[in-house]
């Protein structure tokens, strides 16, 4: 059978050039099992979907959803698909917890839960012989009116999949430069985290379950890519990279042994290595790691189960220091019930590592994670009604629902202040000039879609990008009593 898999352009957002992940993961294994596939990365390039249906003809279309900002260009494309007589599948992390909000919009047959592969696999094939689609395990439709979901489907076992084919898109489109490192495509290893955090969605949509893939074709995808398309440093998309002391070492000894002259980096865990493994990973080609720190005080990371020890932040990020391993940390603020002299806590921490990178974000609560639906219960949270509520949600420009005991424009100054701080990091200094690494990225990120969508799209995608910028200026830097009020001074700082 014909299935096209989308990849859609999201709405007011200008970092969009990672490469599609889990569509090309089933887009391959259908492939692998004898059906014709294309698929289109409309994060990249818009073209008419009316054109691409009626020149492909497919006899599925599917859409995977990331994030809120893409449901309008699904429903776009699931339009004029279902206009056509076409299946329309829709799948990804965020549908996947918001089935019934998302089967509202109409313009779907069935959602498919959870992972994809083997549930896109039979719901061709049973298709193709004229089957019962609704006795198909992991999806979720309408009957009546009223949500059904099947049976839950299995995890498949990610180390008999077959390699990602990465010509179904543009690779070049995809590359982008990082930590001073050109040529960067985001690729996936594994599956899944063990953490319990209870913000993430990750118990619910993975079960905190690790799964691999097969280093060895990993590691031929990753030459391929460099001997074909230009990459040059891997930026892993897994949730959890690394695993464990013998899965890092594996990992680390199949690049070194490959030699391949790949950097690479990813997200792992405080506390999960010593100083000799972080030597190692630099040995076998690691430029930075990312870290989840999320807060400095001890109750709210207990509230947060993140499950590691405050000490060990600075001795790791220390460690990634002295072999020469760039580090970013992320961090929340407005966590509920989170009160001023916690966010101090943070804020201290922050003083102390500021020789690494951070990036800074709301609380937000997500539809699948523990905290959230610990607010639904204590009637603190209002679920969305609708999916058109929801897309009218910005959670990157303000604290809402602050359910903080801080105040609103104090969680705005301190988020503002840390990240100008990083984009000012006086410790990341090219020929004796401060390098605006992040605004860079974003400022070329928004002079390509220029490019890639049209310029109607490149000059709205300018102006919020542009507010974005300038927002976090005037709230990092024009409140001097509320940043001192938190022990944040740029001036203050080794």
């Amino acid at each position: 059978m014909k299935i096209l898999l989308i990849n859609p352009a999201p709405e007011h957002y200008t970092r969009a050039r990672c490469a599609p992940l889990g569509v090309l993961s089933i887009a391959s294994y259908l492939e692998a099992n004898g059906h014709t596939v294309k698929v289109l990365n409309r994060a990249t390039k818009s073209t008419d979907i009316n054109v691409e249906l009626d020149e492909f003809k497919p006899d599925f279309l599917g859409c995977s959803l990331l994030a809120v900002m893409s449901v309008k260009d699904c429903i776009i494309c699931s339009k004029a698909a279902k206009k056509r007589g076409i299946t329309v599948v829709w799948g990804g992390p965020y549908v996947s917890c918001s089935p019934e909000l998302t089967l509202e919009l109409g313009c779907m047959d069935f959602i498919s839960m959870g992972e994809g592969e083997e549930t896109w696999l039979e719901l061709v094939e049973t298709a193709e012989k004229g089957g019962d689609l609704y006795s198909i395990k992991g999806l979720a439709y309408l009957k009546d009116g009223k949500t059904v979901t099947t049976p839950e489907r299995e995890f498949t076992d990610l180390s008999k999949l077959p390699k990602i084919n990465y010509d179904l898109i543009n690779v070049r489109e995809t590359l982008y430069k990082n930590y001073d490192y050109g040529g960067i495509m985001g690729m996936y290893l594994s599956k899944g985290c063990t953490g319990h955090c209870t913000f993430c969605y990750n118990s619910a949509f993975h079960k905190n379950c690790y799964r691999s893939r097969n280093i060895d074709l990993f590691i031929e995808e990753v030459r391929y890519l460099k001997e074909n398309h230009g990459l040059k440093a891997v930026a892993f998309a897994d949730e959890l990279f690394g695993y464990n002391k013998e899965t890092l070492r594996e990992i680390c000894q199949k690049f070194i042994d490959a030699d391949l002259g790949i950097h690479w980096g990813g997200m792992t865990k405080i506390g999960l290595f010593d100083k000799e493994d972080f030597q190692l990973m630099h040995d076998a080609g690691c430029r930075w790691l990312e870290f989840g720190i999320e807060s400095g005080a001890k109750t709210t990371l207990a509230r947060m189960k993140k499950g590691y020890k405050p000490g060990r932040v600075e001795e790791d990020l220390q460690n990634c220091r002295d072999v020469g391993i760039i580090s970013l940390c992320y961090f929340i603020v407005g966590f509920p019930d989170e009160t001023e002299d916690e966010l101090r806590e943070t804020c201290a921490l922050v003083n102390k590592i500021s020789y690494t990178k951070f990036v800074c974000s709301y609380f937000s609560p997500l539809p699948g994670s523990e905290i959230y639906d610990k607010l639904v219960a204590e009637g603190r949270h209002t679920p969305a009604k609708s999916m058109k509520e929801c897309m009218k949600t910005k959670i990157f420009y303000s604290p809402k629902p602050n359910l903080s005991k801080v105040k609103s424009l104090d969680l705005k100054v301190v988020r503002s202040h840390i990240l100008w701080s990083s984009f000012t990091k006086k410790n990341f200094i090219e020929n004796g000039k401060l390098n605006y690494s992040v605004a860079k990225k974003d400022i070329l990120d928004v002079l390509r879609s220029l490019k890639g969508h049209g310029f109607k799209n490149g000059v709205e995608q300018f102006f919020i990008s542009g507010y974005e910028f300038l927002d976090i200026f005037f709230y990092g830097n024009f409140f001097p009593k509320i940043i001192k009020k938190y022990g944040l001074d740029l001036k203050e700082r080794k």
